[in-house]
């Protein structure tokens, strides 16, 4: 047995115990991280599919039947994905319309069925004869579309659940990190799919991609395990040491002072009712860096700059409707607040309030 066939059963191993704690993880949404311990599961299983592959066992009839089971599994882990974050970003579990998931599973299954329909011989034959094509309706292009699928997926969690949805920094930049982690596996598998249907890479240095492929769903894995500390307070830097603020000289002491002083000018000097106010003013004010500042607002509010300044705006539109003045209208409400237009309040409103300000008058005025 070869080393990288050794080396895969080692992931596979600790892929299938790190699957396993994530059933039994107590911190963090139960429903969520079993969602994680069956993707991280069914990834080990397709490492294990591959070892039996590099070494031969799935030529011999006590494995055969498990030959080309991980292909269905291509499209299952986007899925997974998409239920897992909107789990715990928005306390969801299995919607009616999550069934449509299903359509390219069941697809792959039904369109691969003359194969895994026929007798361990029967596929032992067609393994060695190389006639695989000819027991599957699966179309030459099945392939590039899970490729499509599985970015897609990827891109159609961040749009769902990224920025435009979530106002607070530390999981914006969670869900990016994770993301990230699984349009890196994407990539890696679709590398591997087009050098070697061009020639550029020999079929049986796959482990090559396999390794890399490894580690973007061990980074998947790991965000996984941190998300509940993301989700319940702890910040970035606490949870994530390597990502930006870990060395920017700007003491815990001095941060602190200046958290209070940016409340202070927020709330009495109300500066953000200027609609032209940028970061770099506010440090101008605070006399730090650009970066320093962000740091400060970054960590002591779970904010983005831009989200921090419209949550105060959205109160004082809040404060605005509140008096219910007649002359009032949505729009010089708006502009009132320091919003450039009324698209911009509408969407800012929502993000924080999940409603538009129409629909919150009407729920005040009803209670």
């Amino acid at each position: 047995m070869t080393w990288h066939i050794l080396l895969f059963l080692f992931f596979t191993a600790v892929g299938s115990g790190v699957g396993i704690l994530f059933f039994f993880k107590k911190k963090g949404n139960r429903f969520a991280n079993i969602l994680l311990g069956i993707y991280t599961l069914l990834f080990s299983y397709e490492l294990l599919n591959n070892c039996l592959k590099w070494s031969g066992f799935l030529n011999r009839e006590t494995f055969v039947h498990l030959t080309f089971t991980q292909f269905p599994l291509w499209v299952i882990y986007g899925p997974l994905l998409y239920v897992y974050v909107r789990k715990v970003t928005q306390n969801k579990d299995f919607q009616r319309n999550d069934v449509l998931f299903l359509i390219p599973i069941l697809a792959i299954v039904i369109l691969n069925s003359p194969f895994y329909l026929l007798g361990s011989q029967q596929k032992l034959n067609v393994l060695n004869t190389g006639t695989f094509g000819e027991h599957t309706w699966l179309p030459p292009f099945s392939i590039d579309a899970v490729i499509v699928l599985m970015f897609f997926y990827g891109f159609l969690i961040y749009l769902d659940f990224g920025p435009r949805r979530t106002p607070t920094f530390n999981e914006n930049k969670w869900l990016k990190w994770f993301v990230g982690s699984y349009l890196g596996f994407a990539l890696a598998f679709a590398t591997y799919i087009y050098l070697t249907r061009f020639g550029i890479m020999n079929p049986n240095y796959d482990y090559f991609v396999d390794i890399v492929i490894v580690f973007f769903i061990a980074s998947l894995s790991f965000f996984g395990f941190v998300q509940p500390e993301i989700f319940e307070g702890k910040t970035i830097k606490e949870v994530i040491p390597f990502v930006k603020y870990q060395k920017t000289g700007l003491s815990n002491a001095l941060s602190l002072e200046m958290r209070n002083k940016l409340e202070e000018i927020m709330t009495q000097d109300k500066i953000f009712l200027e609609n032209t106010l940028r970061l770099d003013d506010v440090a101008r004010i605070l006399n730090l860096s650009r970066n320093h500042t962000s740091q400060v607002i970054n960590q002591h509010f779970n904010l983005s700059f831009f989200d921090f300044v419209n949550q105060y705006r959205i109160e004082e539109a809040k404060r605005l409707m509140t008096l219910g003045s007649p002359k009032s209208t949505m729009t010089q409400i708006a502009y009132d607040c320091g919003f450039n237009n009324r698209a911009s309040f509408y969407k800012a409103f929502k993000k924080f309030e999940k409603q538009n300000p129409t629909e919150y008058l009407m729920v005040r005025e009803a209670s």
